[in-house]
C-alpha cells in the first residue's frame, strides 16, 4: 500500500457542525459592496469634474468586473454572510473593516462558489474562499502558497463528487499505469493505492507520484482511496498488463475487426461469458493469442474522452 499527498504541507482543520452551516444574514453582509458602490455611472468619453475621477475609476472597474463576476445581489450576499459568520481568526477578515467582494459566475468544479475579498479600492486581495453549493463546507485558500484550509463543515458530500479513474486501461509489461483524481475546486487530497494482485502489478513512487508497475501479464486490481478532511472515497480499478504482442494483437482487432457478442479471443475469455474463467491464464512462453481485453475490464471509471 502506498500513500501520496497532492500537497505535502496542506493542512485541513475540521470543525463538524451539528446543525450544518445555515446562518442568519447579518446586517453588514446584507449591504455587501454598498459602501464601495458608486453613484456615478461610467460612460466612455464623458467629461467630469476632477472631484469625481476616483468615483468614475471605481465605477469603470466594477462595470468591467460585472461581465465575469457577481458583485451584487442576493446570491453574493448569502455567500458573504457565510464567510463573515465564521471566526475572523479563520477567515483573516477584520470585522471592523469593509471589503469589496466578488464571486465567479460559474461554480468551480460545478460544486463550489468561489468568493474573493478585496480592499475597497479592489487592488489588494485579502481573502479567497470556496463555499459548497449545498453549504456543507467552507474552505479558505491561501494565495501566497496555494494551500487550502477547511474552515467549517464536513467533506462527506464533497467526497461524493470526487472522480477516481484510470489514465488508461492497459499497462505495458514492465511499464507503468496511473490513477487520476478530479476534485471540485482543485482541492488537495491524499491518495492511497493498494495492489490487490501483487503477482501481476505493484505500487511504487515515481518522482513524487504513485504509479502502478506491470510485472506480469494478466489482470491487476488496484484499490484507490482519496482522503479529504477525515472522509475517504474508495474505488477498485482494473488494469490489463500486456506485453508487446498482446498490445499489437489488441490494436489489430480494435482497428480492423468489429466486435460481436459471443466472440472468443484473448486469454480464453468470451465477451458473453466471462464467468466461465476466473481470470487470465499465464503462459511462461510467448503467447500469440492476444492479451487481456481492455473492453472487458470491470470496476472503476474511465477518464474523459478527448
Amino acid at each position: 500500500m502506498k500513500n501520496w499527498k497532492k500537497t505535502a504541507t496542506g493542512l485541513l482543520a475540521i470543525s463538524i457542525l451539528a446543525a450544518g452551516l445555515a446562518c442568519p444574514l447579518p446586517t453588514r453582509a446584507a449591504a455587501v459592496n454598498q459602501k464601495q458602490a458608486v453613484n456615478t455611472e461610467y460612460k466612455d468619453g464623458a467629461v467630469i469634474p476632477t472631484s469625481q475621477t476616483e468615483a468614475i475609476r471605481l465605477a469603470a472597474k466594477e462595470k468591467a468586473l460585472s461581465q465575469y463576476y457577481i458583485t451584487s445581489g442576493r446570491k453574493l450576499e448569502k455567500a458573504v454572510a457565510m464567510v463573515e459568520g465564521l471566526s475572523p481568526q479563520k477567515t483573516g477578515l477584520d470585522a471592523a473593516k469593509s471589503y469589496f467582494y466578488r464571486m465567479d459566475k460559474s461554480l468551480s468544479g460545478n460544486y463550489f462558489q468561489h468568493v474573493k475579498a478585496f480592499t475597497p479600492d479592489m487592488e489588494t486581495l485579502v481573502g479567497e474562499y470556496f463555499i459548497a453549493k449545498d453549504n456543507s463546507c467552507v474552505f479558505r485558500r491561501f494565495p501566497e502558497n496555494g494551500e487550502f484550509e477547511l474552515l467549517e463543515g464536513s467533506t462527506e458530500k464533497l467526497l461524493k463528487k470526487v472522480e477516481i479513474y484510470r489514465a488508461g486501461g492497459i499497462i505495458p509489461l514492465n511499464g507503468n499505469g496511473k490513477v487520476l483524481v478530479r476534485v471540485p475546486g482543485n482541492l488537495p487530497y491524499d491518495l492511497t493505492l493498494t495492489s490487490l494482485t501483487e503477482n501481476v502489478a505493484t505500487i511504487k513512487e515515481d518522482n513524487g507520484q504513485l504509479t502502478i508497475s506491470g510485472n506480469a501479464r494478466g489482470y491487476a486490481d488496484v484499490l484507490a482511496e482519496v482522503e479529504i478532511g477525515g472522509y475517504v472515497k474508495a474505488e477498485k480499478l482494473r488494469f490489463a498488463v500486456m506485453d508487446s504482442q498482446d498490445i499489437a494483437a489488441y490494436e489489430a482487432r480494435r482497428v480492423y475487426v468489429p466486435v460481436y457478442v459471443g466472440w472468443d479471443w484473448g486469454w480464453g475469455w468470451g465477451w458473453d461469458r466471462p464467468h466461465h474463467h476466473p481470470g487470465p491464464r499465464h503462459h511462461p512462453g510467448p503467447h500469440h493469442g492476444g492479451g487481456p481485453r481492455p473492453g472487458g475490464l470491470g470496476g472503476g471509471h474511465h477518464g474523459p474522452r478527448r
